[in-house]
């Protein structure tokens, strides 16, 4: 498979070997990106980062929609990633006063929730196998 297919295509499906790596790397770029930008551009960081984060969920949930197909589940999974999104992309900080104060609780909510969401699909994608044979997504992996 291509990286272009890889990335950027829904068709098919991955082993847990491609998952982990495409994640180490995931991971990676966005910790060198945060480094970068807020060593380069401080004052602009909030405005950088979130593009760069948005940018990078596209493969990201590309990459995941290809390991739930190997579990032999739809794109319908996917759905477990949106509280992970929002977590990171579109929650601001919470303040102290009153005004933010349900914020805040919102903030509490979309974490716990993307706690769980975030475990389920570690464990599904991470480390349950795939499926035996050709699924209804394609053939197994190598």
């Amino acid at each position: 498979m291509s990286v272009k297919a890889l990335l950027f295509s829904s068709q098919g499906r991955i082993n847990r070997k491609t998952f982990w790596m495409w994640n180490a790397v995931y991971y990676i770029t966005i910790l060198g990106s945060a480094v970068g930008v807020n060593t380069l551009f401080p004052a602009y960081s909030y405005l950088i980062l979130p593009v760069i984060l948005i940018a990078l969920a596209i493969p990201d949930l590309v990459i995941t929609l290809k390991r739930w197909h190997d579990r032999n589940k739809s794109a319908y999974w996917l759905a477990l990633n949106i509280p992970l999104i929002l977590g990171r992309v579109v929650l601001p900080s919470g303040g102290a006063d009153a005004a933010t104060q349900s914020m805040t609780t919102l903030q509490s909510a979309v974490s716990i929730s993307a706690l769980i969401c975030g475990i389920w699909i570690l464990i599904e994608c991470g480390f349950m196998k795939g499926t035996t044979g050709t699924n209804k997504y394609g053939p197994q992996p190598d």
